[in-house]
């Protein structure tokens, strides 16, 4: 814990989420000092940002956001001894997915929960954060409009409109639950009177549609069982020199996870199947591993793209 101490210091938000978590969960501090030695200073001052950010979203649920997500880490090795004997995620079809996971209420609260968290304790989702911000910020039309598909807890949003110079944002979600949950994050955020937020089915997207210069789809191209034709019908609401945003895992077995990549390439396949050309990737590997090793060991990587329509 002294060296852990040592990482943290001057990083006020980043100590208190970790002092959280290793209340709740002391085995897992050496983890955490894994994840902050790889990190580089920019991350380590990206890190403590997003703690903040997070511990606003926990508010007086903090402690209890800590237990759940040490109770996701143990779902996920469930789910990880699954893909090691089956090499196979559990479920392929929405169907299985929504009767096991998305229908069970108290399931899907705590998994929001310790997924928030993960945000930051991860290094693969703390250094897509980080992309996020110096990538597709040196890209995006300041004072442009962007929409989410599935903005769960409105981190991308937020950032979008408070780092990226956006003025707009819209999210989009099938779930009017799912909605009204990101529509509360981004309230408590601050961000509630510039967003909007519309029951939308993106494999309804027409010719025609409204058009954003920004477009997100984070970590849910995996959950759909046709991930390719939302894209053909997403990619007709970009604007004229506007991008599409996208993190995706490889994998990465997760409970609602149903389409399993095994390789950045086959991403970057799947962006140009669905209209899409990349513009840059980025694999973000599990406690910064070389890519190499984690796709030999089929360890988690979360690749982040910024595409344009072809």
């Amino acid at each position: 814990m002294a060296d852990l101490a040592q990482m943290l210091e001057g990083r006020d938000h980043l100590a208190r989420l970790t002092r959280l978590v290793t209340d709740a969960w002391p085995e897992h501090a050496d983890y955490l000092a894994k994840s902050y030695a790889v990190r580089t200073p920019s991350l380590l001052d990206t890190s403590d940002e997003m703690a903040e950010v997070v511990l606003r979203l926990a508010g007086d649920h903090a402690e209890q956001v800590a237990q759940d997500y040490r109770w996701l880490c143990d779902v996920i090795r469930e789910e990880e001894f699954n893909f090691a004997r089956t090499d196979a995620y559990r479920y392929s079809t929405f169907a299985e997915t929504n009767e096991h996971v998305y229908s069970d209420d108290v399931f899907m609260q705590r998994y929001m929960h310790g997924l928030l968290y993960s945000h930051v304790l991860w290094y693969m989702h703390l250094s897509s954060l980080h992309f996020f911000l110096g990538r597709l910020g040196a890209r995006v039309k300041p004072r442009g409009r962007m929409m989410e598909v599935g903005s769960g807890h409105g981190l991308l949003i937020y950032l979008a409109l408070t780092r990226l110079g956006l003025s707009e944002a819209v999210a989009w979600d099938i779930s009017p639950i799912s909605l009204e949950q990101t529509k509360a994050a981004l309230a408590q955020l601050g961000m509630g009177d510039r967003a909007s937020y519309a029951i939308q089915d993106m494999h309804k997207v027409e010719a025609g549609s409204e058009k954003f210069d920004l477009i997100i789809l984070s970590h849910l191209l995996e959950h759909l069982e046709e991930p390719v034709e939302a894209l053909k019908k997403v990619r007709n609401a970009v604007a004229r020199g506007g991008h599409l945003f996208v993190n995706i895992p490889l994998n990465a077995p997760m409970p609602d996870h149903l389409q399993l990549l095994g390789d950045p390439d086959e991403a970057v396949q799947m962006m140009s199947d669905g209209g899409f050309r990349v513009l840059e990737i980025a694999s973000h590997t599990t406690q910064a591993t070389t890519l190499p090793r984690a796709l030999k060991r089929k360890t988690a990587v979360t690749c982040s793209i910024i595409a344009e329509p072809l």
